[in-house]
């Protein structure tokens, strides 16, 4: 059974989270899930505004095969043509090139250096087990969707990625904690008690006394929620549930 925190697609199943705020269609949750991939892959493989639009008409599965194909080199090249002494072979990026050619009928053979190795990176990541699926935890797309923004935002500030959470500082400022978490709000019975708990633990050590907790935006959560804890009646303290809009991937 696949982890519920996946998203993303294997072979032509698609796995993406169900309509939210301005995510109505699966064209507009694929092109979310295009422009969120950026920030976790973007070493390798970026899809540009351009793709993200228009290959959200497509299943994922294509998308990512037409990713691979427009990386892929035009005209392939021979051994023997290649007189250049500074061109070095890297022989774990040609196999799995090759390896990808071969199994999908291509009469072709790359010799391959390091410039072909984000190609070789991104046809490794897509087939696992024999088939073709990209899978990545919503959680850290969506955490590194707000680093980015954050990032952006308090761009004269120093900003500190803690893995479970964001901190952002300045000299005259102890600091703002930011915990990110991809959860459905409901405000009535709102599910955020596990990053609740780990924002007392840091007011109670006096690392930080602000600290956000942020969800994605949706129909039912479009405000802020300043959240009273008993145990820290005696602290000064702020904590609030932040709604965090993504509407800017379609708005771009």
């Amino acid at each position: 059974m696949l982890n519920k925190n996946l998203i993303g697609f294997s072979d032509k199943e698609e796995y993406l989270p169900k309509d939210f705020d301005e995510f109505n269609s699966i064209i507009r949750l694929r092109q979310m899930f295009l422009n969120l991939s950026n920030n976790i892959l973007h070493s390798y493989c970026h899809f540009s505004k351009y793709e993200q639009k228009k290959l959200s008409s497509l299943s994922l599965q294509d998308a990512f095969i037409y990713k691979i194909k427009s990386m892929s080199p035009i005209s392939y090249i021979k051994t023997h043509k290649y007189k250049n002494r500074s061109f070095k072979l890297c022989i774990k990026s040609t196999k799995i090139i090759n390896n990808y050619l071969n199994a999908n009928n291509k009469n072709s053979i790359v010799i391959s250096n390091n410039h072909l190795l984000p190609l070789a990176k991104l046809i490794s990541l897509c087939f696992t087990n024999n088939k073709m699926q990209v899978l990545i935890d919503k959680h850290l797309l969506f955490h590194e969707f707000v680093l980015k923004k954050i990032k952006k935002l308090h761009a004269d500030k120093t900003v500190i990625d803690l893995g479970n959470a964001i901190c952002i500082k300045t000299k005259d400022f102890v600091g703002l904690k930011i915990y990110t978490s991809w959860k459905d709000i409901i405000v009535n019975k709102p599910n955020i008690q596990d990053e609740l708990e780990s924002a007392i633990k840091s007011i109670k050590k006096g690392e930080y006394y602000q600290i956000y907790l942020a969800y994605p935006k949706n129909n039912d959560f479009k405000k802020q929620i300043p959240i009273y804890v008993d145990e820290l009646k005696n602290k000064e303290y702020q904590i609030k549930a932040i709604p965090y809009s993504l509407r800017s991937i379609i708005k771009n």
